[in-house]
């Protein structure tokens, strides 16, 4: 009877105390949970907010909590939702989700501090995993109230009898994390990095944010041009190139249908930086780019050094990944502009080039063979299709029309309208039915200089495709857009669609504080990418030599740490010895000095003896010093017990008390 009475008192809601700890406990999971809400299956946050909710009514009607019979099948059933919904249980999402269930399952058993700790700590887990699933710098302001908010729960949980009210709680629980953040800083400036980004994971799969695609038909770039969304950033040590000749090179698409260009198997060839002089000039950068769930990264044309540590370089000169670029990246890089490719000597891949579909764009063929018959060369050629584009009525525009099976020939002889896409199809499609072998490089062209962080931000909006053909055994860039729209090559894509931006009467220059805003907020998000969420071996090395150590090793670094963070403990500890103390107060320190002058007279007061009685028996030991000795012992008691304390009286007393110097008593 007595151990049935006993496990069911242990079921029993604690007194009203625990009611507060406990609203302070959901509270944290709530606002630990919040950020992971909208990325989870339903049913997750359901059974979350369903529990929290029962657990708060139970303790404010004094239920009993269920017992291990009713948790156990429960949390069995929360994890095999997650593992059934995700397929697995690690993972960003089934491990928010996992968290999530296992902290509103542990909200049912708490019934003492070691539980209530254990919740605590949970919510620690969720808002870490919150920064990985978001890194945005608005995202580290909440993260950092939920931090406060979690630390201010586990102070409450930690009290013994009733919660202290919230501002006093939020009080310490800044001054607690006021008191890590010098051991934090330290840890995250001096502890040894590895390559690539710390605070990320891969993203969702479903999630990819990239534009540019591994293929290419007339009109699939449309939404891609309207995105203003950032597609990386970039830094360059020295002079920056001209806006026209920043060509981002990305995906290289040679297979052709006659209506849809694709990329051929990435084939890496380590021989083409030997092959590729080192002509032009030479431009080193830092990129930092956005993820897009694709191998392919972005290069100044033309590549010669990156930093990317699993990254090599095709037979198209294209710079490849091994794996997805699946969370932000960044690396550095030189490449020489104004130079020629040298092709490669695969006659198998050169007729690749040349292939136009039988039966496809008959009319373009037929242009192609007048043309080449009127011109004394290929070069000749090449300049009579652009010079097509210049001076006839082509027009550049994001909404062209819809175009049937032989798409070129409709877009060069009806229709004429259209973006970068059918200007490069175009142009490559004559060359190739000329018998020259071209292809299509897509990437971006230009970018907005930032002068608030001087580099350069470009969007989804700058995406671009160009033309690449064979003559005298070097790939040659020629760009038919430029011929249709200058203005989009040199000054970028607003200038393309609103003429008037080139005067400062366009969207830009109507809100240029505006814009000026945005740039500062980038600018703001740039710093936080390249210095917190991007801080890696580089970053860490180049802040080391603001202090005059270059390039310092990972054993440096580490002692460097050990060495820093035992400075740091001793300094805490010195400040909490000093600090820790129990300050007197200037009334209590004259009071003891008062006595301690007075034993010398007399005798010792006696412990627990008040004022009165110990000034009492002095006057009788010492009946020559009686009026100094009694008018000291009542100035002292005033000042202690009858109302505030005078500070000015008090420094009156203290003076006196030094003044009084009386006699040893006689032996």
């Amino acid at each position: 009877m007595t151990t049935q009475h006993t496990a069911a008192d242990r079921r029993t809601e604690t007194p009203d105390e625990s009611t507060g700890q406990l609203l302070w406990l959901v509270f944290a999971v709530l606002v630990a949970g919040s950020p992971h809400l909208l990325d989870l299956h339903p049913w997750v946050p359901v059974t979350v907010l369903a529990i929290t909710g029962w657990r708060i009514i139970a303790a404010l009607k004094r239920w009993r909590l269920p017992s291990i019979w009713i948790r156990a099948p429960l949390t069995l059933l929360g994890f095999l939702g997650v593992l059934f919904s995700y397929r697995q249980i690690s993972g960003l999402g089934a491990g928010s989700a996992l968290l999530l269930i296992m902290v509103s399952m542990k909200l049912l058993e708490t019934r003492g501090h070691r539980d209530r700790a254990v919740v605590v700590f949970i919510c620690y887990f969720l808002l870490f995993a919150a920064f990985l699933r978001e890194q945005a710098i608005w995202s580290a302001g909440y993260l950092m109230a939920g931090v406060l908010i979690t630390t201010a729960a586990l102070y409450q949980t930690a009290r013994v009898g009733t919660v202290v009210p919230a501002p006093r709680a939020m009080q310490m629980a800044f001054r607690l994390v006021l008191q890590a953040l010098p051991l934090m800083l330290l840890l995250f400036f001096l502890f040894p990095r590895v390559p690539g980004p710390f605070w990320s994971l891969p993203t969702a799969s479903g999630r990819a944010t990239a534009g540019l695609t591994n293929e290419m038909t007339p009109g699939d770039i449309t939404e891609l041009a309207r995105s203003n969304q950032v597609a990386f950033r970039v830094r360059f040590d020295d002079a920056a190139p001209a806006p026209a000749e920043l060509y981002w090179r990305g995906p290289v698409l040679t297979n052709f249908n006659g209506r849809t260009w694709t990329m051929q198997a990435v084939e890496a060839r380590s021989e083409l930086l030997e092959r590729a002089p080192a002509a032009g000039a030479a431009y080193d950068y830092e990129l930092t780019l956005e993820p897009h769930r694709r191998r392919w990264l972005l290069a100044l044309e033309t590549p010669a050094t990156w930093t990317a540590r699993f990254a090599t370089l095709s037979s198209a000169y294209q710079l490849v990944n091994t794996t997805p670029v699946d969370r932000r990246m960044s690396y550095r890089g030189r490449s020489y502009l104004g130079q020629s490719l040298p092709a490669p000597s695969n006659g198998y891949q050169r007729a690749r080039m040349r292939i136009i579909p039988a039966g496809t764009n008959p009319r373009s063929a037929a242009f192609a063979r007048d043309l080449r018959a009127r011109s004394t060369d290929d070069r000749a050629y090449l300049n009579r299709i652009w010079m097509h584009f210049r001076q006839q009525a082509f027009y550049y525009t994001l909404t062209p029309p819809l175009l049937g099976t032989h798409s070129v020939d409709e877009f060069l002889f009806d229709t004429r309208r259209g973006f970068c896409g059918h200007f490069a199809s175009a142009f490559a499609l004559l060359a190739r039915a000329a018998g020259i072998p071209a292809r299509i490089v897509t990437g971006y062209q230009g970018g907005e200089k930032n002068p608030l962080g001087n580099y350069w931000i470009v969007r989804q909006s700058d995406a671009h495709a160009w033309v690449e053909v064979l003559l005298d055994d070097q790939w040659v860039r020629y760009d038919p857009t430029a011929a249709v729209a200058p203005e989009r090559i040199e000054f970028g894509f607003d200038a393309a669609m609103d003429p008037r931006a080139l005067s400062g009467s366009g969207l830009l220059g109507r809100h240029s504080i505006l814009n000026r805003l945005a740039l500062s907020w980038d600018a703001v998000n740039a710093g936080w990418n390249r210095w917190v969420l991007s801080f890696g071996p580089d970053a860490q090395a180049t802040m080391m030599s603001f202090v005059g150590i270059r390039n310092p090793s990972s054993r440096y670094l580490v002692v460097a740490m050990a060495i820093s963070i035992t400075i740091l403990l001793v300094i805490i500890g010195l400040l909490q010895r000093y600090f820790g103390h129990p300050r007197q107060d200037a009334l209590q320190i004259g009071y003891q000095k008062l006595c301690a002058r007075a034993a010398r007279a007399g005798r010792a007061r006696r412990p627990n003896e008040a004022p009165e009685e110990y000034c009492a028996a002095l006057c009788i030991l010492r009946p020559d010093l009686a009026t100094d000795i009694r008018r000291l012992f009542e100035s002292y008691v005033r000042l202690r017990y009858d109302g505030p304390v005078d500070t000015h009286r008090t420094r009156e007393f203290g003076r006196a008390v030094r003044r009084f110097r009386p006699r040893s008593a006689p032996t």
